[in-house]
């Protein structure tokens, strides 16, 4: 599949924004269809249920490693001026995005803009228009982070083709809690 797709799950986070917010994680389209991947109510749970390592998270500058067991692991580098680019399992370039901080029903969120060509497997949608996710939760993901471009993914390259159940040994992190 030509481009990163986007995954939107619809959720209530502790109630906090209500049945309308729209948890953003991004996906791969490569995905067979015989992947095993647990609910996205049963991811979020699990991620809303960890304790919150990274509450600095976005820093612009750095590369970070996120993992739900919905998705895999992802790898983003978030750069200044609202730019970022994602590394996720299956994709062949690093995806082009565009982030920002705001605020959603009075609960800081994150929100990322994903290109138009790409696809949400689960909910068939496309991208193109920012998608927001209580920062909270988006901080709690985060399993792990490098200073930098650690991988190069600005220049819309990635290292190489992985798995969403292979995380980059450049990354340090408990790799037994946190895996497929």
């Amino acid at each position: 599949m030509v481009g990163a797709p986007v995954l939107l799950v619809r959720g209530s986070i502790r109630g906090s924004l209500g049945a309308g917010i729209i948890l953003t994680v991004v996906a791969c389209g490569d995905i067979p269809a015989t992947t095993e991947r647990s609910s996205a109510p049963a991811a979020i749970a699990e991620v809303d249920s960890r304790e919150n390592r990274f509450p600095g998270y976005p820093v612009a500058g750095t590369t970070y490693l996120s993992f739900n067991r919905a998705h895999g692991f992802q790898v983003n580098y978030i750069a200044r001026g609202g730019r970022a680019w994602l590394w996720y399992p299956g994709n062949d370039r690093a995806v082009p995005e565009e982030w920002k901080t705001d605020t959603v029903r009075g609960i800081p969120a994150v929100c990322f803009r994903h290109p138009h060509g790409s696809f949400n497997p689960v909910t068939r949608r496309r991208g193109g228009a920012y998608a927001c996710q209580p920062l909270e939760l988006s901080q709690k993901t985060i399993v792990s982070s490098l200073d930098g471009d650690a991988f190069g993914l600005s220049s819309g390259d990635v290292p190489y083709r992985r798995s969403r159940c292979a995380a980059p040994e450049s990354f340090a992190f408990d790799r037994d809690r946190f895996g497929c």
